[in-house]
């Protein structure tokens, strides 16, 4: 069932919110987390995302330090447009341990070195020498494992 319906279904059922989440069969905290972010963010609060929301390092520090200084985590969630409490007593612990960083959209991905195919078949050869040790090959040819195995199995 959509989340719009149940909470509109909820508003107008005269049953509490135990036995509606039992009629339903929808876990009761979940109810009441639906019905804050939908009092906090409106609409856009309880649809699904499609994608991860990415908080600059700075909203994040701005955040943390105002629920460090007392703001209640519902405030906090209001003023930055933060969807979950779970979400900011991460970044707090984070924040305590200097371990908060902002959310980066790439991937750092190293590029294997170019291997000619006279190097392969050294490798390959090394490898059936030493009873198939593809992480000792890695190792010594300074070469990804599933490369290496992906040339001993051709």
């Amino acid at each position: 069932m959509d989340k719009l319906k149940l909470l509109a279904g909820y508003q107008e059922s005269e049953a509490g919110l135990k036995v509606y989440a039992n009629i339903n069969s929808v876990n009761q905290a979940t109810i009441t987390r639906w019905i804050k972010r939908f009092l906090l963010h409106g609409l856009a609060g309880v649809r699904h995302r499609t994608s991860n929301h990415r908080y600059s390092l700075v909203t994040k520090v701005n955040a943390v330090k105002d629920y460090q200084a007392g703001v209640t985590g519902q405030e906090v969630l209001q003023k930055y447009d933060i969807r979950s409490i779970s979400q900011l007593k991460q970044w707090s612990i984070q924040y305590n341990n200097a371990e908060l960083q902002t959310t980066s959209r790439k991937r750092v991905r190293k590029m294997g070195r170019k291997v000619s195919f006279e190097e392969k078949k050294q490798i390959v050869q090394w490898i059936i020498d030493h009873d198939n040790d593809y992480q000792a090959a890695k190792i010594q040819f300074d070469v990804s494992y599933q490369r290496v195995y992906s040339w001993v199995r051709k």
